[in-house]
């Protein structure tokens, strides 16, 4: 199995500074939840350091169905908490559609721009007390074509992590170049 790092250096950009100063106003007047990680067995064969990776809950969907598309973050063998984020899905236009983001409720202030162009969504998010999930974001995506989890990818643009004084550590993410399936509930 190969995998490989991130070679892209995060850009500041003004959404990112946006999140995380409102992030920071918000968070003195709520509690955070102690960072959690995965369950289900997902981080068993992610390698040592800051993993990004995607999963899909079914790789074998009809044309017509909708799969959900999920980005995350996992932190393995090291002591980090990741903070904010600026990621790119890629997927082929002629397979996938984006059909919705999902709403999640914890404690991330994000923004999913699936109208970005055909084949890319962006995705930012923040939070000041360390991310208290690893999900980045959840796509629901209608299926037009066959073959459509080959073509999906994860790009990191930022990663902050508290750790390092919420310093950037694109270019240090393990990037998994598989989609892994786990089943919705």
């Amino acid at each position: 199995m190969t995998y490989t790092r991130g070679a892209i250096k995060g850009l500041r950009t003004p959404l990112t500074f946006i999140l995380v100063g409102a992030i920071t106003a918000a968070s003195f007047a709520a509690c955070a939840d102690e960072p959690t990680t995965p369950g289900g067995g997902e981080d068993a064969n992610l390698p040592q350091g800051l993993n990004v990776y995607l999963t899909l809950d079914d790789r074998q969907a009809s044309p017509g169905s909708s799969v959900r598309v999920t980005g995350k973050v996992q932190a393995v063998g090291v002591d980090l908490t990741p903070t904010g984020f600026l990621v790119r899905l890629n997927y082929d236009p002629a397979k996938l559609e984006p059909i919705a983001a999902r709403s999640l409720e914890d404690g991330v202030l994000r923004a999913v721009n699936i109208g970005v162009g055909p084949g890319l969504v962006k995705a930012a998010g923040a939070s000041a007390d360390g991310l208290s999930t690893d999900v980045l974001f959840e796509l629901d995506m209608k299926v037009k074509k066959a073959g459509y989890a080959e073509d999906l990818s994860i790009a990191v643009d930022e990663l902050g992590v508290i750790e390092r004084n919420f310093a950037d550590h694109a270019a240090d993410v393990v990037v998994l170049p598989q989609v892994l399936v786990v089943p919705s509930l």
